[in-house]
């Protein structure tokens, strides 16, 4: 893990995402931690946390919303390689017409 990304968990889980269904431990974690902090956003792929997210007023961004804010910063020179790594190590699945929709805002 890079020097620079700090684990935290919740101090607590917080009972409004407890109340939640479908959330994984990692999901609720992450929800909880980003109430305890009121962070401004959390990053959240799968469906049944954006899900939550939204019930708990909780901004959310994925993946590929840090891929294409990065690019549009200059962190990054494409996205494209990347989307090729996130599916070799990380097992990322986009549909086809997703990725191209991605490719295209990025003007890849």
């Amino acid at each position: 893990m890079p020097a620079w990304v700090r684990v935290s968990p919740p101090v607590q889980m917080a009972p409004a995402v407890l109340a939640c269904s479908g959330l994984d431990p990692g999901e609720s974690a992450a929800l909880s931690l980003a109430l305890e902090l009121c962070a401004s956003a959390v990053l959240m792929d799968e469906a049944a946390g954006r899900r939550a997210a939204r019930t708990l007023h909780v901004a959310t961004i994925g993946i590929v919303g840090i891929l294409l804010r990065a690019k549009d910063q200059g962190l990054i020179p494409a996205v494209r390689p990347l989307f090729a790594r996130l599916r070799e190590e990380a097992g990322l699945w986009l549909s086809p017409e997703f990725e191209a929709e991605v490719l295209r805002l990025a003007g890849e």
